[in-house]
């Protein structure tokens, strides 16, 4: 009996001593990910960077959302920043699968787009499955627009959305009570009925940053503001009719995108060197958000005192095998 007690104590320690090792590899991979910068396929020569705008673009760290994978404007900017900054970039393409969200940070990152070209460098917008309002937002920063035929795009527009269920707790004799410093701090609650003044101002600053996004439009795609307001109605496209709209440059996929970067950014032969930016590996995927948050914050110790973790080149060199 004690036999059969002392196996499956050593059982156990050996579970808990193979989960720490792997929590360790997870952190110490992390940490590389965040200290190597981004994935690149070769050394020298003239590059194009890749850079993902994956899911719903948000403020706030990068990670997933409860419905999926969401993009940090932060994050996508600095890695704009970076590779428009980069003298060995010659061109950057942004693919781009993503529903719109924030406004604020679409905006974001069609400014670093902007600010990019501004650097001499070439940006080409490479549309996936979706580019859809704030998708669309940041790809009309770009030198030209590539999608797909089925590619849905468009959504031109901005929307405000509030559920309101006073009625609902009513019925079950929930009251709120709520203590405010003007008429208008509760603006939008779900406890109550929306005034009429309260809509008129939402209304405005809806207006506002619609007029906004649409001269964003008529300028990335040099269209005039008339035959843009046509489509900024919030109608969703397919790549081929954007195209026929003037929303989109040429129809065709990823490795098109990438050919039509290299000719604009002058860029001659085969294979061309691509670095991208962003690349999760298989540990970060696999841990989610642990493995880069940690990774995050012990690298950026590291970064901050100059010092090099031991083992950090090999880990390297495992890391950029990932897909």
């Amino acid at each position: 009996m004690e036999s059969i007690k002392a196996v499956m104590e050593n059982k156990r320690k050996v579970i808990a001593l193979l989960i720490l090792g792997f929590c360790l590899i997870s952190m110490v991979l992390g940490i590389a990910i965040i200290a190597k910068g981004p994935f690149d396929v070769g050394i020298g020569g003239d590059k194009i960077a890749i850079i993902n705008i994956e899911g719903a673009i948000v403020g706030g760290k990068s990670g997933f959302g409860i419905f999926g994978p969401e993009s940090d404007a932060d994050d996508i900017a600095r890695q704009i920043k970076r590779a428009g900054e980069d003298p060995s970039i010659k061109a950057i393409i942004l693919r781009i699968n993503s529903p719109g969200g924030s406004a604020a940070a679409s905006q974001e990152l069609h400014a670093e787009v902007c600010k990019a070209r501004e650097n001499g460098k070439i940006v080409v917008a490479s549309m996936s499955d979706t580019a859809t309002s704030g998708g669309y937002y940041v790809a009309c920063g770009a030198d030209k627009i590539v999608a797909n035929p089925g590619t849905i795009t468009g959504s031109i527009g901005v929307i405000f959305s509030q559920l309101q269920y006073s009625e609902l707790l009513e019925r079950y004799g929930i009251r709120a009570n709520v203590i405010k410093s003007g008429k208008y701090k509760d603006i939008g609650s779900p406890f109550r009925n929306m005034t009429a003044e309260e809509r008129q101002i939402l209304q405005e600053m809806i207006d506002d940053i619609y007029s906004q996004f649409v001269q964003a439009v008529v300028e990335g795609r040099q269209m005039n503001e008339s035959e843009v307001l046509k489509l900024a109605d919030g109608r969703i496209l397919t790549g081929r009719q954007a195209k026929e709209r003037g929303l989109v440059d040429e129809l065709g996929n990823f490795q098109d995108a990438v050919d039509l970067a290299a000719k604009l950014a002058g860029i001659e032969g085969k294979p061309r060197l691509v670095v991208e930016y962003g690349r999760r590996s298989f540990f970060e995927q696999f841990f989610g958000v642990f493995a880069r948050e940690l990774g995050h914050g012990i690298a950026e110790t590291f970064l901050e005192t100059g010092k090099q973790p031991v083992g950090l080149y090999i880990i390297n060199i495992l890391s950029i095998t990932h897909h």
